[in-house]
This record gives structure tokens, C-alpha cells and sequence, in this order.
């Protein structure tokens, strides 16, 4: 199993609109991967960083959709609110409480 950690540092403002976005949108993206296992929106309001943690059973299934053009128009759409580009880091999950 693993864990994708997306980390961004955004506008503070903007972070609701970005969790609305990712409410509404991050179902729809993830519907045919059976791989897919959950994910959780994070926020350190403060700061304006934003962090999404996503659980994945093979990290390649992430792998495919990052590279497809439908998480590409996603992301689009989110992109227009980061003040830096995204880290990505693909972490095997070596114990689950």
C-alpha cells in the first residue's frame, strides 16, 4: 500500500475554494481505479499550505492517472491558486493503525 503526499503552498484565501474544488472533482478522477483507496485534503491555514494525502494499494495506478490528460485538466483547474508547484512524494506505508 501506499501514500501519495502532494504538498503546495497556496494563497490562504484560496484554500476553501480549493477543498470545495477537490470535493467536488477528486471523485470523479478516481472512479474507475479499483487501486485507489481514499484520500484526505489537509491544511495548515496559517501558513497557506495544503497537503493531500492519498492511499493508493500499487503506487503505478497512481502513476497511470497522474500521467492521464483527464488528471491533467484537473489539476489545471487547481494550478491557478499555487504559488509554487506541487511536491509529490510516492511513500510505501509500512504500518496502517
Amino acid at each position: 500500500m501506499y501514500a501519495v503526499v502532494t504538498r503546495v503552498k497556496v494563497n490562504p484565501q484560496s484554500i476553501d475554494e480549493l477543498a470545495s474544488l477537490f470535493d467536488s472533482t477528486n471523485r470523479d478522477l478516481v472512479a474507475g481505479h479499483d487501486d485507489w483507496l481514499g484520500a484526505w485534503f489537509t491544511a495548515d491555514r496559517g501558513a497557506g499550505d495544503v497537503t493531500v494525502i492519498a492511499r493508493w494499494r500499487d503506487a503505478e495506478s497512481y502513476e497511470r492517472l497522474r500521467d492521464s490528460a483527464e488528471f491533467q485538466t484537473v489539476m489545471a483547474q487547481f494550478a491557478t491558486a499555487f504559488l509554487e508547484p506541487p511536491v509529490v512524494t510516492i511513500n510505501e506505508i509500512l504500518v496502517d493503525m
